[in-house]
C-alpha cells in the first residue's frame, strides 16, 4: 500500500523567529490599546455632553456660538430693544458653554454684533454710543434669553407644598401667590427677584393690577417680603423682593 505524504507546511513556510513573534505580539496589544483608548474617549465624550446638558437650566435658551446670539437678538430687523436681547443671548450662551465671557471677548461680541447690525441702524449712528449703551445692559442683564421665571415658578408653585410662611393665611390665593415668591426667590438665588402688580394679580387669578399690588404690600407689612428696589410707576421694570424665609 502506498502511503501519501502530505507536507505539514506549503513550499517554502518557515516557522517565524522569536523577534517576529514579539513583534506580531506588541502590534495586536497596541491595537487592543487604541481599541480601548476610543472606548475611554467615546465614553468622556457622552460623559461631556450629559454635563453641558445638565448645566443648561430649563429656564435658558441653548445658544452655542456668537453668531448665534447675533442673529437671534436681530430676528426680524433692528429695533431698540436688539441690544438687550442679545446681551439676554450671551447670557444664555454663558450658560450653555458653561464659561463667563471674559472682557476682551465681549468687546470681539460686541463687534461682531455691531458689524451685522450696523447696514440696519440709522444713518450716522456711533460706534462708541452703541458699544456704551451694550456695556451698561450687559451689567444689568440678569435673565438669559429664553428664560421666563414667572412661570417655571408658578409651575414650581402649583406642584410642591407652599412654604411654612404661607400657612398663616387662609385664603388659597394669598398662599398661591406667597409659594410663587418664594420660588422666584430659589430661581434668583441671592439675588432679589422681580414682580409686578399685574403678573401678581394673574397669579391670584383677577385682572385688576391693584389688587395684586394691595396683596403683595400685604405680604410686605407681614414680613414675608421685603422690598428692595422700587419699580417705576409705568416703567418696564418691576419692583424687586427678596422673601423672608422663617
Amino acid at each position: 500500500m502506498n502511503t501519501a505524504t502530505y507536507p505539514d507546511k506549503p513550499s517554502g513556510a518557515r516557522k517565524p523567529n522569536v523577534g517576529e513573534t514579539e513583534q506580531e505580539g506588541n502590534r495586536e496589544t497596541e491595537k487592543q490599546s487604541i481599541r480601548v483608548s476610543e472606548k475611554e474617549r467615546h465614553r468622556e465624550s457622552e460623559k461631556q455632553k450629559i454635563g453641558t446638558r445638565q448645566r443648561i437650566p430649563l429656564l435658558a435658551s441653548r445658544v452655542a456660538t456668537l453668531p448665534q446670539a447675533v442673529d437671534l437678538s436681530l430676528q426680524g430687523g433692528f429695533d431698540p430693544n436688539s441690544i438687550f436681547v442679545f446681551c439676554r443671548a450671551l447670557k444664555a450662551f454663558e450658560i450653555t458653554t458653561g464659561a463667563k465671557l471674559p472682557p476682551k471677548e465681549l468687546e470681539s461680541a460686541f463687534g461682531l454684533w455691531w458689524s451685522t447690525a450696523r447696514p440696519s441702524l440709522p444713518e450716522g449712528e456711533d460706534f462708541d454710543e452703541y458699544r456704551f449703551e451694550f456695556q451698561r445692559a450687559f451689567e444689568k442683564t440678569r435673565t438669559p434669553l429664553g428664560a421666563n421665571p414667572l412661570h417655571k415658578a408658578i409651575e414650581q408653585a402649583d406642584s410642591c407644598p407652599p412654604p411654612p410662611e404661607a400657612a398663616r393665611y387662609t385664603s388659597a390665593k394669598i398662599k398661591r401667590l406667597a409659594a410663587v415668591c418664594f420660588q422666584l426667590q430659589l430661581l434668583a438665588g441671592k439675588a432679589p427677584f422681580f414682580i409686578g402688580a399685574r403678573d401678581a394679580a394673574a397669579v391670584l387669578g383677577t385682572k385688576k393690577p391693584e389688587t395684586g399690588l394691595t396683596i403683595l404690600t400685604g405680604l410686605v407689612r407681614d414680613g414675608v417680603l421685603t422690598v428692595i428696589q422700587k419699580g417705576e410707576a409705568g416703567g418696564n421694570r418691576a419692583t424687586r423682593y427678596r422673601y423672608n424665609r422663617q
